[in-house]
């Protein structure tokens, strides 16, 4: 004679489903798996977000620079031996320098007059094609004038005794999610023409 529920045989249960407790068990470890992977994600992309943004602020700074120290290198190119050349303004945030580039003897040429100046949060440089914007978001941006002799040179510029120039820019930009990311660049440039 059989006794005891119809779902046991031999004392085993049978497999017919999982009970409620099995189901919660599964249920909090699915869940505490799933909060670990989206909190890996978000800070994966977090980090991705903040290197893409570093990267490209860095390119364009590089770039920037790369401009600005050519035109100092070159500032006061003058084959023709006519006034007027080299730095011809200076301050703490504002460069105008002038080279004969293509040596006709003046400097009203195409490029030949170039200023740099932080105007706001950005750097811009104005040339006879008008005024472009090289870098937006600049934090700190100060412009330094050594002698020949490697001495800082104290405001108001004397330009003719200028012979290199130094270069502090920081930009911080927005990286998502309340972050930002500061690139900081600094360097001196001797004027190879004065």
């Amino acid at each position: 004679m059989r006794r005891g529920v119809a779902s046991r045989e031999n004392g085993r249960r049978s497999a017919a489903g999982f009970t409620l407790v099995e189901m919660l068990i599964v249920i909090a470890i699915l869940s505490i798996v799933m909060g670990v992977a989206v909190t890996s994600f978000d800070n994966i992309s977090r980090f991705f977000t903040r290197e893409n943004v570093k990267s490209e602020t860095q390119k364009k700074t590089r770039f920037s620079l790369e401009t600005m120290i050519q035109d100092i290198q070159l500032a006061g190119l003058n084959p023709r031996g006519v006034a007027g050349g080299g730095v011809q303004a200076a301050d703490a945030t504002s460069i105008r320098l002038a080279s004969d580039l293509n040596f006709d003897g003046e400097f009203s040429g195409p490029f030949e007059t170039v200023t740099y100046a932080l105007v706001g949060a950005d750097l811009q440089q104005t040339n006879h094609l008008g005024t472009e914007t090289l870098v937006e978001n600049v934090s700190s941006f100060r412009l330094t004038y050594f002698n020949a002799g490697g001495t800082e040179l104290a405001e108001p510029i004397n330009i003719a005794d200028v012979r290199s120039v130094g270069v502090n820019l920081a930009i911080t930009q927005p990286a998502g999610r309340d972050q930002r990311v500061t690139r900081s660049y600094s360097t001196r440039i001797r004027c190879r023409n004065l």
